[in-house]
C-alpha cells in the first residue's frame, strides 16, 4: 500500500485555483463567442435600418423639398411673407 501525506494548504489552493481558472477561461471564451455573434448580428440589423431610413429620407426630400441657395434663404429671412405683403 502507498503512503500518503496531506498536501500543504498552498498546494491545495494552487490546484483549486488552477482548476477554477481553466473552467473560467472556457466559460468566458464561450460567452465571448456568443456575444461577438450577437453584437455582429445587431450591428448588421442596425446598419440595414439606418440605410433604409436614409433611402426613405432621400426619396422624401427629392419628392417634396427643393434646395434653396444662400441668397434666396437670406431674402426669406428678411421678408418671410414676400415683397409688399402686410402682416395686418
Amino acid at each position: 500500500m502507498s503512503d500518503y501525506k496531506l498536501k500543504t494548504p498552498k498546494q491545495v489552493v494552487d490546484t483549486v485555483t488552477g482548476a477554477y481558472k481553466a473552467i473560467e477561461e472556457a466559460v468566458v471564451g464561450t460567452y465571448q463567442k456568443i456575444e461577438d455573434t450577437v453584437v455582429g448580428a445587431y450591428e448588421k440589423v442596425e446598419e440595414g435600418a439606418v440605410e433604409g431610413y436614409k433611402r426613405v429620407e432621400r426619396k422624401f426630400t427629392d419628392a417634396f423639398l427643393e434646395r434653396i441657395d444662400a441668397t434666396e434663404e437670406a431674402d426669406n429671412r428678411q421678408d418671410p411673407h414676400g415683397e409688399g405683403s402686410s402682416e395686418d
